[in-house]
């Protein structure tokens, strides 16, 4: 009698625990974007301190493709990046990836990325010069793959490591984070997630970025040292969400 009791009890317990995990979600809920314009203070130091504007601007075009673009803005120099991508719920694919820089204090450079994903291969065309080559699923631009790092912090990842199709090569780009530390912004104070890029050890370059917790994860500060000395850094100055005109 005690022996049928233990197997009822157990087959109840299994069929109950069955049940329970059938009505979870087999996966994590879509994660919405919102259009958004965020300005940045931006500064450049190689011996004369440069002072200008950057902008991120997230722009949704249709149900599925967005804009997703870079400018920055100073006296000395202008940059113009920009990614567009479909969006699925949980991953930028990008489509296609531009890229202009001029200035008289900097070397005038072009560059645009076309991805076929059918053939998982990506056109280059650098200075004029086409080329093209293959990439695996989840490859990213040099653009996208910072708002997919924003994403990723936004839905708790801790592996923070993207596969980035640039200048003719594919590239890994690693990160770790660094603990949390409280920033004054130009929206009051906020708890940001320090995180860094992993470099090799003959690579002097530093990459520190500063994410919002209170903000969605939205990049507050960043922080990049060349070997040279070079110094540019940028700091959060406005934030508009919402309607956002193309």
């Amino acid at each position: 009698m005690r022996l049928r009791q233990s197997r009822f009890f157990r087959s109840t317990h299994l069929f109950l625990l069955t049940a329970l995990l059938s009505a979870l979600p087999s996966t994590l809920p879509a994660l919405e974007l919102t259009p958004s314009i965020i300005q940045y203070k931006a500064s450049l130091e190689n011996g004369i301190p440069i002072n200008g504007t950057a902008t991120h601007k997230l722009i949704q075009l249709s149900s599925k493709i967005w804009r997703y673009q870079f400018i920055v803005d100073s006296f000395f120099a202008k940059i113009n990046e920009s990614v567009y991508f479909q969006w699925t719920g949980e991953k930028v694919i990008p489509i296609s990836y531009h890229y202009k820089r001029s200035g008289w204090a900097v070397t005038n450079r072009r560059a645009t990325l076309e991805f076929n994903w059918k053939e998982h291969k990506v056109l280059n065309d650098v200075q004029g010069i086409p080329w093209s080559m293959v990439i695996p699923n989840g490859a990213v631009d040099k653009l996208g793959y910072q708002l997919q790092m924003r994403l990723d912090l936004l839905t708790g990842k801790k592996k923070l490591v993207y596969q980035v199709a640039d200048g003719g090569y594919l590239k890994e780009f690693s990160f770790i984070r660094q603990g949390e530390e409280s920033l004054q912004t130009e929206l009051g104070e906020v708890t940001a997630v320090i995180v860094k890029k992993v470099r090799s050890e003959s690579d002097q370059r530093e990459s520190t970025l500063w994410f919002a917790k209170e903000l969605d994860y939205l990049l507050v500060k960043l922080i990049q040292v060349e070997a040279d000395g070079e110094r540019y850094e940028i700091n959060l100055e406005s934030v508009q969400s919402g309607d956002i005109a193309h």
